[in-house]
């Protein structure tokens, strides 16, 4: 760079060092510009981005606070600094900068959509879903407005909406994993399981070491009385996923539905030994020793699952 070069000069480099992930040699010519001119309010904010993408996060927020503290009506820099917050788990500092970018710039659908996020994380269901059809208006096509809507409506035991807006959100995006298996989980919710398998299929399609959705469609599955094919899928969720209590009992209890009761036994009594309080598990065992003879063992199992569900 020659002598002669102005703040805009390191300015412009240090964006394109920003566009290529170069974020020492941008986060340098940043504080160049800086150096040139310290009120010089865009330095600060993608000299914030660049601290952010280093995983710098006091540094960044430092850097958006500059930005607005410099230029007042800077709106996406209060945004930045709300997204890093959200981040942080900060959500009513969070809020606080989008009703700021909001103010400053009342037709941009991304601020709108962010802070419903924030209100959503603090269960403030009424005010996300205000926020989501406000970015929804802005913008019909936001995936994750239409899909976060479902999640508000879901959580509020409305899964009917919920469904609406999950599909709504597949429309744009067919093929998103999350998308399917949060649908497919409702469905399940609703006892809808072949439809819930299908979505469950969907998503694995994208994601094939989904644990997750291996898991669920397993429990769909069984529901559906089709143990051997549950097995399975639990199977594929143990080979991608962590082991847990509840896997290894409906693992157990699919075993027991195809009459090997060894195998459900020794998934029964591992799922107990992760989680002593698990009380279906005990209700489970509870059977598989009364269709053994095991009348001892199962009034003992029995009598452990009424305590645990007082």
């Amino acid at each position: 760079m020659p002598e002669s070069a102005s703040e805009y000069d390191y300015l412009a480099r240090g964006q394109a060092f920003l566009q290529v992930g170069n974020f020492p040699a941008a986060i340098a010519d940043f504080t160049q510009a800086l150096s040139i001119n310290p009120s010089f309010a865009a330095a600060y904010y993608y000299r914030g981005i660049a601290q952010r993408n280093s995983g710098n996060y006091s540094l960044a927020i430092a850097d958006y606070t500059s930005a607005v503290e410099t230029e007042p009506d800077y709106p996406v820099a209060f945004y930045a600094r709300g997204v890093l917050r959200r981040h942080l788990e900060e959500y009513e500092a969070a809020i606080g900068d989008y009703d700021q970018a909001i103010e400053l710039e009342p037709e941009d659908g991304d601020f709108y959509y962010a802070r419903g996020v924030a209100h959503a994380s603090l269960k403030h269901y009424d005010e996300a879903i205000r926020d989501f059809l406000e970015a929804l208006d802005l913008n019909p096509e936001m995936p994750n407005a239409w899909y976060n809507l479902g999640i508000a409506h879901r959580d509020l035991g409305r899964p009917e909406q919920a469904l609406e807006y999950y599909s709504s959100a597949l429309q744009l995006r067919p093929n998103e994993p999350d998308y399917c298996y949060a649908r497919g989980n409702l469905y399940s919710d609703l006892h809808r399981y072949e439809e819930a398998i299908e979505d469950y299929d969907r998503a694995l399609a994208a994601v094939p070491s989904f644990a997750n959705a291996f898991y669920n469609r397993g429990i769909a599955l069984r529901n559906l009385g089709k143990p051997v094919e549950a097995i399975a899928s639990f199977n594929e969720a143990f080979r991608f996923g962590p082991e847990f209590a509840n896997l290894f009992m409906n693992r157990g209890i699919a075993f027991a539905d195809c009459g090997d009761y060894a195998a459900a036994l020794t998934d029964l009594d591992r799922a107990l030994e992760l989680d002593g309080a698990l009380a279906a598990a005990f209700r489970a065992r509870s059977g598989v020793h009364g269709v053994l003879g095991n009348a001892e063992k199962a009034e003992a199992d029995h009598l452990e699952f009424e305590r645990l569900s007082e």
